[in-house]
């Protein structure tokens, strides 16, 4: 199964935010919900659906593949160096599909990495931007309701007290215990603070997605290709708009085929690049102003990275060992 062990941060982070959810959930349903509604309430019952989406989209944003390059598909050889630059990770030798970059937490290249979350202790990627952006909208609506009935209780209370109006609810909601209080103030504060939070993520999400381009292409100054925002979140969801959008499912089959196909094609283009480097290479006529094919010393002194004279259809690009092509250009 996958899982990121490597980062001490991560495993505290997500331990902590799975933590954070059953702690509101239990103050909500002994302290409020309970006690106002009643624990199988429609409020009672609507907020535990919620927490368990946001839960269970935080589990498989985890412990999911974000969408790693597979280790076999290393990048053949001889390739150009700007090609190499482009398209081959150089920590792992693997190739390194449009969009993809390499986690130095995973220790793999991931196709569309947004970026890695510590919250999540994994990466966003392909297969996990989806968990991550249900798990923002879950816990936003958590954090919301939470708010809401801990503010809604105090005012309540507050105003009874003040006109002495008679609360036929349970006897604890307007008469506290002193635990009571102390978890309540803890929770309302939970809720502020992941309220804001999980909002600004989601808006950042938002507008990485509505650009067609991930974090970090944003920082290295790389801009997507301007497309509908429907088109660009039917990107991220694998599939066109339905109530499957808002329920944590796998991947559906059309985005998997997506990834392999762009995994397979940087593959087959990598091939096709380096057969044309080596036809190149091998129709090198003259190293240092001596004959390859009948000099032997001479090859060796090319393969060491000799300046070589090349008759070739790509007169003018230059390769990265110094050949000179026949037009004179280097």
């Amino acid at each position: 199964p996958w899982w990121v062990t490597g980062d001490c941060c991560g495993l505290v982070c997500a331990f902590v935010t799975g933590i954070l959810h059953f702690f509101a959930y239990y103050v909500q349903m002994k302290y409020v919900i309970g006690p106002w509604f009643g624990v199988f309430s429609y409020a009672g019952i609507g907020y535990t659906c919620i927490m368990m989406l946001a839960v269970v989209s935080h589990s498989l944003c985890r412990f999911t593949n974000p969408g790693t390059v597979p280790l076999y598909l290393v990048a053949p050889k001889p390739l150009d160096q700007s090609v190499q630059r482009e398209f081959v990770c150089k920590r792992s030798g693997v190739i390194k599909p449009p969009t993809s970059h390499w986690c130095s937490e995973a220790q793999r290249v991931v196709v569309k990495m947004d970026h890695y979350c510590p919250w999540v202790n994994n990466v966003v990627g392909m297969f996990t931007q989806k968990y991550f952006l249900l798990f923002l909208y879950y816990t936003f609506l958590c954090c919301l309701f939470s708010g809401f009935t801990l503010g809604a209780r105090a005012f309540m209370c507050s105003r009874r007290s003040r006109h002495q109006i008679p609360f036929q609810g349970g006897a604890s909601l307007c008469n506290p215990a002193p635990l009571d209080v102390i978890l309540s103030v803890i929770n309302f504060v939970e809720a502020v603070l992941f309220v804001l939070f999980t909002g600004c993520m989601g808006a950042d999400q938002f507008e990485a997605i509505s650009k067609n381009t991930p974090y970090i292409d944003r920082l290295q100054g790389k801009r997507g290709k301007a497309r509908p925002l429907l088109e660009n979140l039917r990107d991220v969801f694998g599939e066109p708009f339905s109530w499957k959008w808002f329920l944590p499912l796998p991947p559906p089959q059309q985005q998997r085929q997506q990834f392999n196909k762009m995994c397979y094609d940087t593959y087959d283009h990598l091939v096709k690049c380096a057969k044309a480097f080596q036809k190149e290479a091998e129709q090198a006529v003259e190293v240092d102003g001596e004959a390859i094919a009948s000099n032997q010393q001479a090859q060796a002194r090319r393969r060491r990275g000799g300046s070589a004279t090349i008759a070739g259809p790509h007169s003018g690009y230059a390769y990265s060992k110094g050949y000179t092509y026949s037009n004179g250009a280097t």
